[in-house]
């Protein structure tokens, strides 16, 4: 009998073993995750937990059906306790930004189950009646920015050195824990721009997406992707990469978060884009203080 099916039988007598009790308590979860049990699906916290939740509840229950087994949406207040958790192998697959995936395969066992088709871009928005035409008008006024740990705001502060402007226009950054609550800043007029990306505006509310405007974008890296833990079998792993699949080609908004911001493919990460993201993984590190 293997290690897991021997603390399986263990833990299914455990009211019997009086002595070793509160031991086998702390071990069944974690056996129950191996055993596949459930599955902790973790999505990087790019707008708060309640968007998240109404969002992604569709995905998590297609994922459910089609995979056989129960799957549990999980996410974190802020983005360094996410990566925490990422770090620690908490979630059996998760949605998240490429640098964060390229982290997860070095230091947690983490690989690559899908990526979204083409790239992504950070876009620096101004309210719509603003009279700001460039980035150089944004000249020692506030900025606000997503979580620092995100590749938003990194692509967000390279907006304002070459050569994406000419010289360096200082500006006031202000992060935010989330990319909504960064545009709602904005909004409120507590800020004169706002760094989001892409993908991410397109899910926003109406009041978000309808009173700014683009002002300025960022260079494209690749597009956000899904991890899974070494721990998942083989076959899981196959049912969900198809799961996948299919859930991203279903065209109606009202199921599908992604209809706007992820289109399908088949493509992984490829080590030219692993490259390109080396600089962004090595700035990672720096902001968790590996």
């Amino acid at each position: 009998m293997n290690v897991v099916g021997f603390v399986v039988n263990a833990c299914l007598r455990r009211a019997s073993l009086l002595v070793a009790g509160a031991v086998w308590l702390a071990l069944c979860p974690y056996v129950a995750k191996a055993a596949g049990a459930e599955i902790s699906l973790g999505i990087e916290p790019l707008l708060s937990a309640r968007t998240l939740a109404t969002s992604f509840q569709s995905f998590r229950d297609y994922l459910g059906d089609k995979s056989g087994s129960k799957v549990v949406l999980d996410t974190a207040p802020n983005y360094e306790k996410f990566l925490q958790q990422m770090l620690a192998g908490d979630f059996d697959i998760a949605f998240v930004g490429p640098h964060s995936s390229l982290l997860a395969a070095q230091k947690a066992g983490y690989s690559v189950l899908f990526k979204c088709d083409g790239s992504m871009q950070a876009v620096l928005i101004v309210n719509k009646a603003s009279p700001y035409q460039k980035t150089q008008d944004l000249r020692q006024k506030m900025v606000a920015l997503p979580d620092p740990h995100t590749l938003g705001a990194m692509l967000g502060a390279e907006l304002f050195r070459p050569p994406m402007v000419p010289s360096n226009v200082d500006v006031n950054f202000r992060y935010n824990d989330f990319s909504n609550t960064a545009a709602l800043m904005l909004l409120r007029g507590d800020a004169a721009a706002a760094v989001v990306i892409q993908s991410a505006l397109k899910i926003m509310s109406p009041e978000i997406q309808n009173n700014v405007r683009v002002l300025a974008e960022s260079k494209s890296v690749p597009h956000m992707v899904i991890i899974v833990h070494q721990r998942v079998s083989a076959e899981k792993r196959q049912k969900l990469h198809d799961a996948i699949l299919e859930f991203v080609r279903i065209n109606d908004p009202r199921r599908n978060v992604f209809v706007q911001s992820c289109r399908p493919s088949d493509k992984l990460l490829s080590e030219q884009e692993a490259k390109q993201l080396g600089p962004y993984v090595d700035e990672l590190k720096r902001r968790l203080g590996q």
